[in-house]
């Protein structure tokens, strides 16, 4: 069964198309289950504010948008309603008494950045230092043991320029996923705006550890949605790495 629980919307401020425009394309690629996880509101507690996020006095209305849209198509797919959030330990507390009114379906966690984002606003995982490599490691695992994160996005986002170290700093990482049975993304998105990921030596790491592992479109627009030929590419690469992608079923959705 085709499903895909990683989808934004125009409230992130780089997405595009109306939520409408995402179900529709979504039912005409066969896809049976669609979640929608935009970029989350956050409170810092300066006047920084990331520009690819949700603001929060969008939330209440992105979700009510989508429960129209599940009750409308109810008999076509099954909507689900979520996040995708960066763990920020400072911040964590205020983000999930905001949330608990929303009455959310579920939770993806994509990091982009480490610490609380505010103070290192131009930190990037595509080249960290070995000390910033671990602490995105160590900072993710602890938001994951919240229990709030039905999976993780991208996590081959992180890289870095020493093969050996990446190899065993992953082969840890991986253990300890799987060990949380928290299946890891492969990401349609990055594979179709050839971006540095997905990453291959990951993606060996995670095949040798025996992660389970999910297909994310990470879906900024209704047309991501519309063709599954970019979908299919990556599930052959993963079947040549002789991982077989989760099925929906066997994906423990969790509650926020």
């Amino acid at each position: 069964m085709l499903y895909n629980l990683h989808t934004h919307t125009y409230r992130c401020n780089h997405a595009f198309g109306e939520d409408r425009e995402y179900v529709e394309a979504a039912i005409k690629s066969g896809i049976k289950v669609l979640g929608f996880a935009d970029h989350c509101p956050q409170f810092f507690p300066t006047d920084y504010y990331s520009s690819f996020r949700m603001r929060p006095e969008a939330a209440a209305e992105y979700v009510e948008s989508l429960r129209a849209l599940k009750e409308e198509y109810k008999n076509d797919i099954d909507i689900l309603i979520g996040f995708e959030t960066e763990y920020y330990p400072e911040i964590f507390d205020k983000f999930t008494e905001f949330i608990a009114p929303l009455d959310l379906d579920y939770m993806i966690m994509g990091q982009h950045f480490i610490h609380n984002e505010y103070e290192v606003p131009g930190y990037y995982a595509s080249n960290p230092s070995y000390e910033d490599a671990e602490q995105y490691v160590k900072q993710t695992i602890e938001g994951l043991k919240t229990g709030m994160f039905t999976y993780i996005a991208h996590p081959d986002i992180l890289r870095h320029e020493d093969p050996v170290f990446y190899r065993e700093l992953m082969t840890g990482y991986c253990k300890e996923l799987k060990e949380m049975n928290i299946p890891v993304e492969y990401n349609i998105l990055g594979h179709c705006n050839k971006k540095w990921y997905p990453y291959d030596l990951f993606w060996e790491v995670a095949a040798e550890v025996g992660n389970r592992v999910v297909l994310g479109f990470d879906a900024h627009s209704p047309e991501a949605l519309s063709t599954l030929d970019a979908y299919n590419e990556c599930y052959e690469k993963l079947r040549t790495l002789g991982i077989t992608p989760a099925e929906f079923e066997d994906i423990k959705i969790l509650k926020p």
